[in-house]
């Protein structure tokens, strides 16, 4: 069964010592975008977000070490919002 997903991220909001030039945003959302679609095509939707549901906000708690690029940066938000959309 093929199923259409509509996601809908109004803001994201990067914490304080998180250095991302404004040129790297593009770059960075493009990989947050890529790794969410490739995870709801080879995982599927949550279960209990098969339903019409609105998220109000969620927290993603990252630990970086050294100097993460951008692309690794948009993947692993893309990866906890998706763990986070599981648990809600």
């Amino acid at each position: 069964m093929k199923m259409n997903v509509n996601l809908r991220i109004n803001e994201i909001v990067i914490g304080e010592g998180v250095d991302l030039p404004r040129s790297m945003r593009r770059v960075w959302q493009g990989a947050v975008e890529a790794e969410l679609t490739r995870l709801l095509t080879e995982k599927g939707l949550p279960q209990n977000r098969l339903k019409d549901t609105s998220i109000p906000g969620m927290q993603v708690d990252l630990e970086l070490n050294g100097k993460t690029s951008p692309e690794q940066v948009g993947k692993m938000v893309a990866q906890s919002i998706y763990e986070q959309l599981k648990s809600l």
